[in-house]
């Protein structure tokens, strides 16, 4: 079971507070949120604490904290709890009794013991007692200093400790461990689950350079619990959490919160979705008119009748009437547009390339750097859509009026075919059976639905913007993209499967192509081009976003 409108797992957090937000109880309760989840709050110490430092701690009788727990147990069935500080053993006995006596269901414990400063937050007679309290819960998540002193050893030094450490503490006191390796070197700072049974897995995660990691302990540990809390299988849970934490790191700075050690953007991804989601009334008709430069070019003018490839924008040929427009990572248009309206259509998509631009996956994707499970992924879903994209395309080569765009889209539909076989064998190597067996997701059968729909409804300027909006994107992101590490990544199998110059030729011949085709077009047909071509471009968004979308 997920989060759903029927199901969100209600999710209690037992922690101290933070008044500015980032850690604590009030980071807790944004990660539950974001994670999907209902929180709930139990405040075990009021905490004076801001960006730069604690100040004080409050710490209420433990009769108001026996209450609290009473309250919210009586009333309220609980999925899923976290638990986070809790400062003293008085503390950790009164949580460790109501445990044992409700027996809540997913108990994460984020064992706070240990401040990023290296301070000792427990003493040793409060230490034992939380010894205890891992006894009875579920999951534990200590960072790399807290785990060496649960388990009375030295702090690893390095991964493979790190690991052995945790496959001897989860056997010995039977919990499921989450070894963190931020307090690690290196550019590696992922998460493992280590099992009592000695299985273990691996939540890849590239380290971000911040100093605005204030609560990502507090968040990762409540963001799981969530997870978990909702019916996802650990190893799902941490993976999940680990991409989101990664996200919330990355954009850690744009918060501008505080002068110290910032928090995290704990609705980075949620605002990220949302935008992607949303198209506002008028938006697209606006985009229109601040785009509309075609309407006083006669159809000669605009045509453009050559049949051999125009100059791209970086060529020596293309000189100053190459256009100033943006392609993607900041750099100019590789395939510039070759007249009025394959202008006016790329300045209609200038959002959507921004919004592409922004998504952590991809790129991390273009970097090799993404994490296997969802470099498959993409590969897998890019193999399905090859193998079914073919009659859409050869649906224009028969619209096509002129010999040279009939030869063009025939030769497309043929080529899908090819990469498609080409891109299994240099990656995934399915079976032919097997590639008919491929599940497409929401956003591939999208975008395939789009294509088939544009091509099979509408005249041949229309059917041909829906497919140049795609390779042209594609050629884009292929011709700009950071050169792909070779480290043997399936990730270069799928850069280097669009990187060949027939590949970057085809595209812009589509360009030309559609341009021709528009030029002679009546107008209605010339609006219409420009919504399908902007629909297709969202489309292809969201078919590279819904990597971002599974984190």
């Amino acid at each position: 079971m997920s989060p759903t409108k029927e199901f969100v797992p209600r999710v209690l957090s037992i922690a101290g507070t933070d008044p500015s937000g980032g850690a604590g109880l009030h980071a807790d309760l944004k990660s539950i949120a974001a994670a999907g989840g209902y929180g709930m709050g139990v405040v075990t110490a009021l905490v004076a604490q801001n960006t730069q430092g604690v100040r004080s701690v409050h710490t209420p009788d433990v009769s108001f904290l026996k209450e609290q727990l009473a309250v919210v147990t009586e009333d309220v069935e609980i999925d899923a709890v976290k638990i986070g500080m809790l400062g003293s053993r008085e503390i950790v006995d009164v949580v460790t009794e109501w445990v044992r006596e409700n027996r809540p269901r997913n108990i994460v414990l984020d064992p706070v013991m240990i401040a990023t400063s290296g301070d000792r937050l427990l003493d040793d007679d409060a230490v034992d007692a939380l010894v205890t309290l891992v006894s009875e819960v579920d999951v534990i998540t200590p960072n790399v200093p807290e785990l060496a002193l649960l388990a009375g050893a030295e702090p690893a030094g390095d991964y493979e400790e790190l690991i052995e450490q945790a496959l001897d503490f989860a056997a010995k006191n039977n919990v499921i461990v989450i070894a963190k390796t931020g307090h690690l070197s290196g550019d590696e700072a992922g998460n493992a689950v280590v099992f009592p049974d000695g299985r273990s897995s691996f939540s890849t995660s590239r380290r971000i350079d911040t100093k605005n990691t204030h609560g990502t302990g507090c968040s990762l540990s409540s963001a799981l619990a969530t997870r978990i809390g909702a019916g996802f299988a650990v190893e799902e849970a941490l993976s999940w959490t680990t991409k989101w934490l990664n996200e919330s790191i990355l954009f850690a700075d744009d918060l501008h919160v505080g002068h110290g050690h910032g928090p995290i953007d704990h609705g980075h991804r949620a605002r990220r979705l949302e935008k992607a989601a949303t198209i506002r009334p008028g938006h697209i008709a606006k985009r229109f008119s601040d785009c509309d430069d075609t309407a006083s070019v006669s159809p000669q003018a605009a045509a453009s009748p050559a049949t051999t490839a125009t100059p791209r924008a970086d060529s020596p040929a293309a000189g100053a009437k190459a256009p100033e427009l943006r392609s993607f990572f900041g750099k100019p248009l590789s395939i510039a547009p070759v007249g009025p309206h394959t202008t006016a259509l790329w300045n209609l998509i200038g959002d959507i390339v921004e919004e592409i631009d922004a998504l952590p996956a991809f790129s991390y994707f273009g970097e090799g750097t993404l994490n296997p499970e969802d470099t498959n992924l993409l590969l897998e879903q890019e193999i399905w859509y090859l193998h079914n994209i073919f009659p859409a395309i050869s649906m224009l080569s028969i619209k096509a009026t002129l010999p040279q765009d009939q030869i063009l889209w025939s030769s497309l539909a043929q080529e899908s075919l090819i990469r498609c076989l080409e891109l299994n064998s240099d990656s995934l190597s399915y079976s032919y059976s097997e590639l008919e067996d491929i599940e497409p997701t929401g956003p591939s059968l999208a975008l395939l639905d789009a294509h088939a729909s544009a091509t099979a409804f509408n005249s041949y300027a229309v059917s041909a913007a829906t497919l140049v909006a795609e390779l042209w994107i594609v050629a884009e992101l292929i011709s700009n993209a950071p050169e792909v590490k070779e480290v043997g990544s399936a990730a270069e199998a799928w850069v280097e499967s669009y990187s060949d110059e027939s590949f970057l030729d085809t595209a812009l011949l589509a360009v030309e192509a559609l341009e021709r085709a528009l030029a002679d077009a009546p107008r209605a047909e010339q609006l219409k081009s420009r919504a399908v071509f902007r629909r297709a471009a969202e489309h292809e968004r969201d078919y590279f976003a819904q990597l971002d979308r599974t984190w």
